[in-house]
């Protein structure tokens, strides 16, 4: 039996990204009945209390679990009981030194989420989604993923004995596919792209009443990703890094981090905003293009994004972020440009570089996707983005034991030795 869960008190509702237009807690659907689709729902908080509640000089004890939920004030809901299903976070903030010598950026740090359930940082949002499904009484999941949305949702979900169904593209990694077919999930296959794969989701999620884990539509799940930065502005005890880069698909986990550096400006726990700075393979890169051929990035409404970011054919070994249509895209954009930052990209041998630095010097072995954060740092050096003066955080989001056959080709495999 799962345990009850509990709402925030000082969750107010929802608001559209695209028309502003504002919803209450109890609004029963996932996107805005004016905007449809294309009308994101962003979570809303009454910060001032929320602010009233914090202790300045021990924000978000543990209170004796390094899970997600210790951040229940900036969450919309949280389960009343520990239960595997839904138990994941405190992930390790590394200061890899042997990287920062090689690299010469005497203040990076990792930020590592490889060692979550799934291996992929997207399990804090499958803890939310599964939480939240529980609060509706639904006890089948569904999502849209290139593998690792797919593969969180299958291994909480047969903690949680909630059955799932999982759309792919046929081109999904096939150790991606072991783990969604050996826990118990639903996979089909779609021959297409990952928007092909996300739209016939949609489709079937409605006609069956299932519930949604798709990040890009349910905006209670990127609520869950946030508690990525929220732990490593923790464990730099409130020390705030300079720049943040995080690697970029749909924009839902580049918008989750900046949104909680907002929060924690918002409640008067820091008192300015890094950059953080989404890294798209070069391959998949609608945000990074509209980046760099517009100079206006700011004071843009969710309409005029839109028509601003273009759609493309996905071509890349990076698969988690190999998408051509951002959905979370005007989340993204306008919380990246508020932080200061900015959208790069990067090629796939400039990923691959990346895995092979993180594992041979720092003891982190990312999937292509995972890696691409890091690879945006170094791109980010050669173009005069920052400096080695800076403190640099760099979420590694997927472990490469996802997609190894990738890391493969920046090795040689001796020849075995005769007896």
């Amino acid at each position: 039996m799962l345990p009850n869960v509990v709402l925030n008190q000082h969750w107010t509702g929802f608001r559209c990204t695209v028309c502003d237009r504002a919803y209450p807690v109890e609004f029963d659907s996932m996107v805005c009945a004016e905007c449809g689709v294309d009308g994101i729902l962003d979570v809303v908080y009454d910060y001032n209390a929320i602010g009233d509640t914090i202790n300045r000089e021990a924000p978000f004890p543990a209170g004796g679990t390094r899970d997600l939920w210790r951040f229940a004030p900036l969450l919309p809901m949280h389960p009343q009981k520990y239960h595997s299903a839904w138990s994941v976070g405190g992930t390790p903030l590394h200061a890899p030194q042997e990287l920062r010598n090689k690299t010469d950026l005497p203040y990076l740090h990792l930020k590592d989420d490889t060692s979550l359930p799934s291996a992929s940082l997207k399990d804090r949002a499958s803890a939310m989604a599964i939480v939240d499904a529980v609060r509706r009484g639904i006890s089948h999941i569904a999502c849209a993923s290139t593998g690792n949305a797919a593969a969180s949702l299958s291994v909480l979900a047969a903690r949680a004995g909630i059955s799932c169904t999982i759309f792919v593209p046929a081109s999904a990694p096939e150790a991606k596919l072991a783990q969604l077919l050996l826990h118990g999930a639903d996979v089909i296959r779609v021959d297409g792209t990952y928007d092909d794969a996300f739209d016939l989701s949609i489709q079937e999620i409605n006609a069956h009443n299932w519930y949604s884990r798709n990040c890009a539509y349910n905006p209670l799940l990127v609520e869950g990703k946030k508690t990525a930065a929220l732990e490593f502005i923790l464990q730099l005890g409130l020390k705030l890094p300079d720049v943040i880069f995080v690697p970029t698909g749909d924009g839902c986990i580049v918008s989750s981090i900046a949104k909680a550096l907002r929060e924690l400006f918002e409640i008067c726990l820091i008192d300015k905003l890094p950059k953080v700075f989404g890294v798209q393979a070069e391959g998949a890169s609608p945000l990074s293009t509209a980046w760099q051929n517009h100079a206006n990035h700011g004071d843009m409404n969710g309409q005029e994004i839109l028509e601003l970011i273009p759609s493309m054919t996905p071509d890349t070994l990076a698969d988690s972020i190999a998408v051509g249509t951002p959905r979370n895209r005007i989340k993204a954009w306008k919380r990246v440009s508020a932080t200061g930052g900015g959208f790069v990209s990067v090629s796939d041998n400039q990923i691959l570089e990346a895995i092979h630095l993180l594992a041979s010097k720092a003891g982190v072995f990312a999937e292509p996707s995972g890696a691409t954060g890091f690879a945006g740092v170094l791109k980010a050096r050669e173009m005069g983005l920052i400096t080695g003066e800076e403190r640099i955080v760099v979420m590694v989001t997927g472990h490469g034991l996802k997609d190894p056959g990738a890391a493969l080709s920046k090795v040689t495999v001796p020849e075995p030795t005769s007896l």
